[in-house]
């Protein structure tokens, strides 16, 4: 079993890229700085999220890219680059290397009245995905999951690496008689490529 504080030690020496997800919000990118008592010093680019926010990280370290949880317990560290937002992350848990991770593919929706909601298996799925639409089906039976002409915010990825996240509009909402299918019209993309990548892997892995 690899020795998480061993890792994160090299990585701070090295300076490291990590990507961070925090729960309900979006991603970002930074460098792991050094290792505390406490936990593990980050320098993000952009606002940090703030304390108590609950977060998933990657890491890659000698080639290997490894992933765990852990909260924000202080923002507004300081940290060398002063345009760079430091946080100290604690509680770490669920370290492991991200290509061990079970059923690791990031495919999920955030609808703008709040959660998470998973695309890759339950009853709620996508059946198409294609750079500029996706094709979500549910059970007619199912409540409501998006109203035509709302927006909302995707994720995408693979699990060795942070999701990307884009912009949507529910473009459709066609009723059959067992299922309801979605056609969600992709509007928002910030990294075109990494977003093409992510989306031929999620294909891939789900065979559609």
């Amino acid at each position: 079993m690899d020795d998480a504080r061993r890792v994160l030690v090299t990585a701070a020496e090295a300076r490291a890229g990590v990507e961070v997800l925090p729960r309900g919000g979006a991603p970002s990118r930074g460098q792991v700085i050094r290792v505390e008592r406490g936990g593990v010093v980050l320098a993000l680019a952009g606002p940090p999220p703030s304390p108590g926010t609950d977060v998933r990280c990657w890491l890659t370290v000698d080639g290997i890219t490894f992933t765990f949880e852990a909260s924000v317990l202080r923002s507004g560290i300081d940290v060398p680059d002063r345009s760079q937002g430091g946080v100290l992350l604690g509680f770490i848990d669920g370290w492991s290397r991200a290509s061990s991770q079970p059923g690791g593919l990031t495919l999920a929706a955030l609808p703008a009245s709040g959660g998470v909601l998973g695309l890759n298996e339950g009853s709620v799925h996508a059946i198409e995905l294609h750079p500029e639409e996706w094709l979500v089906s549910a059970p007619a039976a199912f409540p409501l999951v998006f109203v035509e002409g709302g927006r909302l915010r995707l994720r995408v990825g693979p699990g060795d690496r942070a999701p990307v996240e884009v912009g949507a509009t529910v473009r459709a909402v066609t009723r059959a008689q067992d299922h309801i299918l979605y056609r969600l019209a992709i509007n928002e993309v910030g990294d075109p490529e990494r977003y093409r990548d992510a989306l031929g892997a999620a294909r891939a892995a789900l065979k559609i």
